[in-house]
């Protein structure tokens, strides 16, 4: 009888074990982000998501059983949206020639979007700043790449997946983590309770927050080291003694 194989851990989990410290720092960044924008579309929409396509999937699904063909549709275009987002995003970061590039023109083509559609709540226009907020969001799942494969940090599903799995494992001895997901996922809940409260008192200008944040994110961005297997958010080199 053959040996049983031991078991490869999961693409995302080794995708998270491949971040360097800055790498995580930035994720975590970003899952708050999520979390505040969609917050923010969250209440304006009043149902609906801008960053959380497996809720607005099932609101399409319900919508479309019940014969509510124009709500259907209005999810469906939400995903839609999403998607492009995404492949946009993606398009973006395959011309940017390194990593230092690509991180800092997908924090300022998000931030923009951002700014846009803070400034068209600022006019009345909200209506037509959801749109930006999802590509927003579709994009910001192309920002943190390792080995060129995007990281999920708009949506935390597959990061409570994680979290179960680790205690799991934590019962069986097998190798795994809980605290990067976890953290990952209370980034994006702050971030949401955050941008659900400010947006009920001021509305979606408070969309000019997270905008302010990811251009500081992208001027945070350093040069790539000429070190080999160095990249821009690389951790700093321990101090000589």
């Amino acid at each position: 009888m053959a040996p049983p194989r031991p078991r490869r851990r999961a693409a995302p989990e080794r995708a998270m074990r491949s971040l360097n410290r800055g790498e995580r720092a930035l994720a975590y960044a970003l899952a708050g982000i999520a979390g505040f924008v969609d917050g923010v579309g969250f209440v304006w929409l009043g149902g609906y998501f801008v960053s959380f396509m497996s809720g607005n999937s099932t609101r399409l699904a319900v919508a479309a059983a019940g014969g509510a063909w124009e709500q259907a549709l209005f999810g469906l275009g939400l995903v839609a949206l999403f998607i492009g987002g995404v492949a946009g995003g993606h398009l973006i970061a395959a011309r940017a020639g390194s990593d230092h590039a690509r991180i800092r023109r997908l924090l300022l083509v998000e931030a923009l979007l951002l700014l846009v559609a803070a400034w068209l709540f600022r006019i009345g226009m909200g209506g037509s700043a959801i749109p930006l907020m999802v590509l927003a969001m579709g994009l910001a799942n192309a920002i943190v790449a390792p080995d060129g494969q995007g990281f999920a940090v708009t949506y935390m599903t597959g990061a409570l997946v994680r979290i179960g799995e680790g205690i799991a494992n934590s019962k069986t001895g097998a190798r795994g983590t809980i605290l990067p997901w976890l953290l990952l996922w209370l980034a994006l809940v702050g971030g949401a309770v955050t941008g659900g409260v400010l947006s009920l008192r001021w509305g979606g200008i408070v969309l000019g927050l997270p905008a302010a944040a990811l251009l500081v994110l992208a001027l945070s961005v350093r040069a790539p080291s000429r070190k080999a297997g160095d990249g821009p958010w690389q951790n700093p080199p321990p101090a000589s003694t």
